[in-house]
């Protein structure tokens, strides 16, 4: 009958350098564990405001990241076209409104004032749009909640919506995700910078179908206020 293994005879390996040492002997540093050989190169990368990895780990964490941060970044994109959009509407509406107040037709004092509510809440959500775009392109950690509050009401939007917005929470909260927005990997980032990656045919294809559905939820708004 065999012995059960007691946690001393259990190994790993170090993330830092790769050694291969026993489990219950990785020191917990931050978000990962290094071997005791490691911890001072470690604590050292930190105090100078490098990457916390080696260079090889650094180039392993990006590759197998870098996707999902091309996804995000797409999302940027999207919500950077999405917020001009929603600018100029606003100010289409502005413009109709203007228009019809000054033409002397039938526009009472109901219609006008859907039209200024309407020209609001199209200028306040597409100058928030952009103002997200850069975040999120930039990856920055803040933009994560305000982003799952315009995705979970995207998500009322069925059934286009509810996919679009439902991927996008996805890209925002699932493990990689997570990491992507983390300051370890903007070291990661900064300490591999020869690493790009080139956004699949099919992507655009995907982004383009989105931003024609936004433009075409936006025109159907502005017809129905007219």
């Amino acid at each position: 009958m065999e012995s059960p293994t007691s946690p001393s005879d259990q190994t790993s390996n170090c993330p830092n350098c790769s050694a291969i040492v026993a489990t219950n002997m990785l020191i917990p540093m931050g978000d990962t564990q290094v071997c005791p050989n490691c911890r001072e190169d470690y604590v050292q990368r930190l105090k100078e405001g490098g990457s916390p990895y080696g260079d090889s780990l650094d180039e392993e964490i990006r590759q197998e990241h870098i996707k999902h941060e091309a996804s995000i970044k797409s999302v940027g994109t999207l919500y950077l076209i999405g917020g001009v959009l929603m600018v100029l509407s606003g100010f289409g509406m502005m413009a109709g409104a203007a228009a019809g107040s000054s033409g002397g037709g039938d526009f009472g004092p109901e219609a006008a004032g859907f039209m200024i509510g309407m020209t609001i809440f199209y200028l306040v959500i597409g100058v928030l749009m952009v103002f997200l775009a850069f975040g999120i392109r930039k990856l920055k950690s803040w933009v994560r909640i305000p982003v799952t509050i315009l995705s979970g009401l995207g998500l009322l939007n069925i059934p286009i919506g509810t996919l679009i917005n439902g991927y996008i929470l996805y890209l925002v909260w699932s493990k990689k995700g997570k990491m992507v927005f983390s300051d370890e990997y903007k070291q990661v980032i900064e300490a591999t910078p020869h690493i790009k990656y080139k956004t699949s045919i099919i992507v655009w294809i995907i982004l383009i179908i989105m931003v024609l559905l936004l433009v075409g939820a936006l025109v159907a708004a502005f017809a129905g206020a007219n």
